[in-house]
Parts: C-alpha cells; structure tokens; sequence
C-alpha cells in the first residue's frame, strides 16, 4: 500500500509535469512525446524548467503538509495559499484561485467564489490518502474546496476524484461508478457529462469524437469527464500519459488526474525512472506520501 500512496502522489505531479508544456494549446496528439518537455516563448508557464509542476501539484503538496502534520484547517490552507500567490510562486493559478487568494490577503471572509473551474481538484488527492472514513473525508474536504471554490460542482468532483481513487487503491470491482454516483450526488450536470464519456468509451469511438463531445477546457464538466474517459481507454497503454498530456486546453490538470490515478493503481512501478528522478522535489513528494501513510496507519 505504501507503494500505491507514493505512486499516487507522483503520479499527479509527473502527470502535472507533463502537462505542463502543453496547457492551454491544441491537441497535439501527433506530437507524441515521452519525456518532460519546455514550454513554448510566450506560454503563461514559460519560466518553467521540464520536469516541473504547476499549481496543482503546489496545492496538493500545500493541503499534504498539513494534513500530514495534523494541522490542517480551511483557514490555514488558505492563508499558505494567499501567501504562495502574494510572493507570485503559485505557478499559472486560474482565475479562481487568484481572485480567492487576493480577498484571502485583503482579510476578506468569503474568499472561495461560485466557479466551476476544476481549480480545486488537486486537494482530492491528499484528503483520499489521509483520511480513514470516506465520510467524514467528505466533510472536510468540500470545507478545503470552498476557500477558492464554492460551486457544487467544483466540490462534487472533486469528492468524486477522491473517491474514485480510494475504490481504486481497494480494488473496487467499478470505481467508474462510484465516481459517477458520487458525482451525481452534488451536480446533475457533472454526473450527466461523466456519464456521457463513459458511454463513449464503451461504444469505442474514438479520442477525436470525445474531445469534441467532453471537452479538454478548465471546467470540470470537461476536464474530470475527459480524464475518466482517458483512463478507460488508454489507462493501461504505454501510450496514457502521452497521450493525456497531450489532448490540449486543461492537460496540466487532466495529466494530475490521470498520473495519480496510476500510481494509485499500480503503485511507482507505473513510472519509468527518468520520470520519477528527473520530476521536481521528487524526493519530497515521497517523503510527504510516506507521512500521510504514517498518519492513515496511525505511526503518527
């Protein structure tokens, strides 16, 4: 299980990291590459060396440390975050978070805004690694998702993700399912546009006819959708994260979701070794896994 708690958290960030380059571009699927790649002159992550993350991967690792130290409370996750922003090291945030963190800074109480944007996705990971009980896990995190993000379906996905991934890390016989029925507890719409990706995966039509149908951009009735549909199709293919990152719009996101869905699964063998060591803080984002392990296993 160990295995699967680091393998999910370097998924997201290896699959974050892949994304990178391609965030906010077209499809690129014939420009298939293995490896960490160099944004383009002029790209909004331009400053950024192959092999590092964006924001979700930050805000993953934001809401990890406190979890893992046993101080985790909205308040707190939004003041690092505010201050991440204010020093301009939040890499790339969408306009949610930004707005969140500048009323955050400016002491205002309602920072999260109505917003469907996928922003807050990133804290399913770290809140399904840490938490025992599948309820009380909901609870907390809708209250972390509501510092930047108060729309039910930004929250309802990301509940969603989280649980998807623990039926995943327990073998669940339909984790697909789960995601879809949790999804549709919080947001028709979410569940319906899930629902539709499913059903085109099993008709088998191709990747071009969903990203036409789901969509790649930054809501989360595109991006979670897409990701889903992707993992379906593709999941155990060499070819996945390849072709995850490179589906255009949201592929930071859609490359988190995916990554962390196969070191879930499949633990950190899933990644080749230049992957994992030429992956920024790599060494940290174990070591942060091992902690929540830590906390879940009661050693902490």
């Amino acid at each position: 299980m160990l295995s699967r708690y680091r393998g999910c958290m370097l998924g997201a960030a290896i699959g974050d990291a892949l994304g990178m380059p391609q965030e906010t571009l077209p499809p690129s699927l014939s420009r298939l590459g293995e490896g960490y790649g160099k944004p383009l002159r002029r790209h909004p992550n331009e400053g950024l060396r192959p092999g590092q993350f964006t924001d979700d991967t930050q805000m993953m690792l934001c809401a990890a440390e406190l979890l893992g130290e046993g101080i985790f409370t909205p308040d707190e996750y939004g003041k690092r975050l505010a201050a991440m922003h204010a020093r301009r090291r939040l890499r790339f945030p969408d306009g949610t978070v930004s707005t969140a963190c500048a009323r955050i800074t400016a002491g205002m109480a309602d920072s999260g805004r109505s917003s469907t944007t996928s922003g807050c996705m990133a804290l399913a990971v770290p809140f399904a690694l840490a938490c025992k009980n599948g309820d009380e896990m909901r609870e907390r995190l809708k209250a972390a998702c509501e510092v930047t993000h108060t729309h039910p379906a930004a929250y309802g996905a990301t509940i969603s993700y989280a649980l998807f991934l623990r039926a995943v890390m327990h073998r669940h016989p339909d984790p697909f399912r789960v995601a879809e029925e949790i999804a549709g507890e919080y947001d028709a719409q979410l569940a319906g546009s899930i629902r539709n990706a499913r059903a085109l995966e099993k008709e088998g039509l191709s990747l071009e006819t969903a990203l036409i149908s789901v969509g790649n951009d930054v809501a989360v009735y595109h991006t979670y959708p897409l990701a889903l549909f992707l993992i379906a199709r593709l999941g155990h293919d060499e070819a996945f994260l390849p072709v995850a990152t490179h589906v255009g719009g949201n592929t930071d996101t859609i490359g988190f979701i995916c990554g962390s869905w196969l070191g879930a699964a499949m633990g950190t063998a899933a990644f080749t070794s230049d992957l994992v060591m030429q992956l920024e803080d790599q060494t940290y984002i174990e070591e942060t896994a091992e902690l929540l392990f830590d906390v879940v296993s009661g050693k902490n």
